[in-house]
């Protein structure tokens, strides 16, 4: 399941008053989703890592106190309470369920499942998200190497299951908005969409979502005017992210970039599209183009007018027949409906479209 598909089905489990289980591989996004999707809902969001925990932690040491036994409060559940006291919504995100001890583990499970543990006891107004690594024991992910301590059956029939796989076209519509991912690095991943995700690479480390973030973050100041590093230290950063057969064929990629990709504002900003912008549009390889049309469709969600569809439909008669229908496929399946109607509406955008089948 991807991204979208998660976010979406989450809000609909915790409306039912269940708990979600979010299983992927590291680095494909879960962490970044359950941020999004507090700031959607406007929930106060606390995370426990079990993986940081030891026994007891959670639980909290037993003191006696007028001949009593009373628990220490875990700071995070004291940061629930305030959250609560001041009238907020809290979401309890509990990340790395089975890569903690099984005493750990069973300690949480009190919490999440009978939502209380050694005398505290968590509000109606908390909502909760577990999420883990996959485990070789399940179908899906026969090949899996993660250290995990499974759960038992009762306790997995407790939550709702979704699988979140990495999408590369979601990423990329990311990547280009609020991710801030350079425009070479995601003109690299669109040319070699195999290296966006290795999870089964033979390689030690594997390239995720997560390690082209650090890889664009790298690439930025390594770029930047007057930068003080190398290519080869640069080279070196990405290298430790994404491993060494895919450095090399993003050092060869880089070097060979001859110029920077035409930008939605100039092309939105001529009256009459110019003869040597068409050939230059013409004459780029499919993986820019790719990346020219997200840039462009990203603007016309910004600006979204009457001649701005009108360009954009005039872009897209340039494009070769089978880019341009799985562009067409993709704006009505991942963009919003207004938008794909709006261009319905315009006569360059259908005459673009029915050539494919009539121009020979």
């Amino acid at each position: 399941m991807k991204y979208s598909e998660v976010l979406g089905t989450i809000n609909l489990i915790i409306e039912t008053d269940e708990v979600p289980l979010i299983v992927g591989e590291s680095g494909i996004g879960k962490t970044a989703l359950v941020h999004e999707l507090a700031r959607e809902n406007k929930y106060h969001l606390v995370i426990i890592d079990a993986n940081l925990l030891k026994e007891g932690e959670i639980g909290g040491l037993p003191t006696v106190n007028n001949g009593e036994t009373v628990y220490a409060t875990h700071y995070k559940l004291v940061e629930i309470k305030r959250a609560l006291e001041e009238g907020k919504r809290v979401l309890l995100f509990v990340d790395e369920l089975n890569r903690c001890e099984h005493a750990v583990q069973q300690e949480l499970m009190n919490l999440i499942l009978n939502r209380e543990i050694n005398g505290y006891s968590l509000g109606g107004n908390v909502s909760i998200i577990a999420a883990m690594n996959p485990s070789s024991k399940y179908d899906n992910f026969r090949d899996s190497e993660y250290q995990v301590v499974d759960m038992d059956l009762a306790q997995e029939d407790r939550f709702v299951w979704i699988e979140m796989d990495s999408d590369i076209k979601e990423w990329i519509k990311w990547g280009m908005g609020k991710g801030e991912i350079h425009a070479d690095i995601i003109e690299f991943l669109s040319a070699f969409p195999e290296y966006f995700h290795t999870p089964d690479s033979r390689e030690n480390l594997k390239a995720t979502p997560r390690s082209w973030e650090r890889v664009s973050k790298a690439y930025k100041i390594y770029k930047a005017p007057g930068s003080k590093y190398s290519l080869n230290i640069f080279l070196n950063v990405v290298r430790g992210n994404v491993g060494e057969s895919i450095c090399i064929d993003f050092a060869n990629y880089i070097s060979n970039i001859k110029k920077q990709l035409i930008s939605p504002e100039k092309l939105f900003n001529y009256e009459v599209l110019p003869v040597e912008i068409k050939e230059e549009v013409e004459g780029e390889s499919h993986s820019r183009l790719y990346i020219l049309m997200k840039n462009s469709l990203s603007y016309v969600e910004r600006k979204d007018n009457e001649s701005n569809i009108i360009r954009l439909s005039e872009i897209l008669k340039l494009y070769p027949r089978d880019l341009r229908l799985g562009i067409m496929k993709e704006i009505r399946k991942d963009y919003r409906k207004d938008l794909y109607e709006k261009l319905l509406d315009c006569d360059e955008f259908l005459e673009s479209f029915f050539e494919i089948y009539t121009r020979v």
